[in-house]
C-alpha cells in the first residue's frame, strides 16, 4: 500500500485548543495506517495580512505560530509564502499543484470552518468532490466547544478585545502573551516609586486587551539564553493623568525586582484585568492608586497558583 500523507491547511494563529483538537483527530486517524506522514501546511505571512493589509490583528506575531507548531510531536510543518498570486489560485488549482503534485497528500483534514481558494466560497462537499478527482480523501474535522461556544481564532480575538483574559486563557490553553523588547521610557514610573519596563511590541499588529491594569508574568529572556519568569503588574494605556500619549504604552512593574533590563527580549503573559484605565486629578492620586494596584496584584498571585 502506498504511504498515507495526511495533511491540514490553515493560518493557525494562536495554535489554540481548537487547532490542537484538529491535530489530535489527525493523529488518531493516522494510527490506522503504518508509516503515515502528518503534515501541517501553514502560511507566512498570515493570509489576512495580504487580503486585509490595514485591518488585520494577530493573536501571535507572524512566525511565532511556526514555533508553536514545530513543538508538536509527529508533525511535519510546511510553511508556504502567502501572496496575492497564491490567493488568486482556485481551490482546484491549489489542490492539484500544491497538495497533490508537491506534497502527494492522500488525506486532507479541514477545520470545521476552513475555506481556501480564491474567494473561499466553496462548501465542504465541493472540496470533497475536488479531492476525489485526485484520489484524495477530504475529511471535515469536528469543532471544539467550551461552555457551548466554538473555539476559534475569531472568538479568542473577541475575548481579548473585551478584556476577558480568563476565558481567552481557557480557549488558548495558556495566557495570552505579548512579545517585545524593553526600551527606554520617560522614567515617570520610577519617579513615582514604581519603575517599569517599557515594552515595544515585536509585532505592532498583535492584539492588546483594553487599557487598564493587569496581573501578569514577565518572562525575561537573558542574553545567555536562560529564561526566567517574574510576577508583575502590567499597565496598558495612554497615561491620561500625565497628559496622555499619542501611542498606547505597555509598561510592566516587576514585583521585588530592581535591575536594568534595557534591550532584553520579554514575553508578557497576561492573566487578568484588575482595574480599568482611570484618569486621576494629580500625580499624588496616581501614586496612591499605584499602591492599591500593587496590593491587588500581590493578592491576585497569593490567591492564584501559576505555572
Amino acid at each position: 500500500m502506498d504511504q498515507k500523507v495526511i495533511a491540514t491547511i490553515g493560518a493557525f494563529d494562536g495554535v489554540h485548543l481548537g487547532h490542537q483538537a484538529l491535530f489530535s483527530q489527525m493523529r488518531d486517524y493516522a494510527t490506522r495506517y503504518e508509516g503515515a506522514r502528518l503534515i501541517i501546511l501553514t502560511f507566512v505571512p498570515y493570509p489576512a495580512d495580504v487580503l486585509r493589509p490595514h485591518g488585520s490583528q494577530h493573536i501571535d506575531p507572524p512566525h511565532r505560530h511556526l514555533e508553536r507548531l514545530g513543538g508538536l510531536e509527529g508533525f511535519e510543518v510546511v510553511p508556504m509564502t502567502f501572496s496575492a498570486e497564491l490567493a488568486a489560485h482556485s481551490a482546484e488549482t491549489f489542490i492539484r499543484e500544491v497538495l497533490y503534485e508537491q506534497l502527494h497528500v492522500t488525506d486532507l483534514f479541514l477545520g470545521y470552518d476552513n475555506r481556501f481558494g480564491a474567494g473561499a466560497k466553496l462548501a465542504y462537499e465541493d472540496y470533497k468532490a475536488l479531492g476525489a478527482k485526485y484520489g484524495m480523501e477530504v475529511i471535515q474535522a469536528d469543532s471544539l466547544s467550551l461552555s457551548g461556544e466554538i473555539v476559534s481564532s475569531t472568538a479568542i480575538k473577541s475575548l481579548i478585545r473585551s478584556g476577558e483574559m480568563r476565558e481567552a486563557h481557557r480557549a488558548l490553553g495558556r495566557p495570552h502573551a505579548i512579545y517585545g523588547t524593553v526600551v527606554a521610557g520617560q522614567k515617570l514610573g520610577r519617579r513615582l516609586g514604581y519603575p517599569t519596563a517599557n515594552v515595544q511590541r515585536e509585532d505592532a499588529d498583535q492584539l492588546l486587551p483594553p487599557d487598564g491594569v493587569y496581573a501578569c508574568d514577565l518572562e525575561l529572556l537573558r542574553p545567555t539564553g536562560r529564561s526566567e519568569q517574574h510576577h508583575a503588574m502590567l499597565y496598558i494605556g495612554k497615561r491620561p493623568t500625565l497628559g496622555g500619549e499619542l501611542e498606547r504604552t505597555i509598561e510592566v512593574h516587576i514585583l521585588d525586582f530592581d535591575e536594568m533590563i534595557y534591550g532584553m527580549e520579554v514575553i508578557v503573559h497576561i492573566f487578568e484585568q484588575l482595574h480599568p484605565e482611570h484618569r486621576f486629578a494629580s500625580t499624588e492620586e496616581l501614586r496612591s492608586a499605584l499602591e492599591t494596584y500593587e496590593q491587588d496584584t500581590r493578592r491576585y498571585f497569593a490567591e492564584n497558583i501559576r505555572y
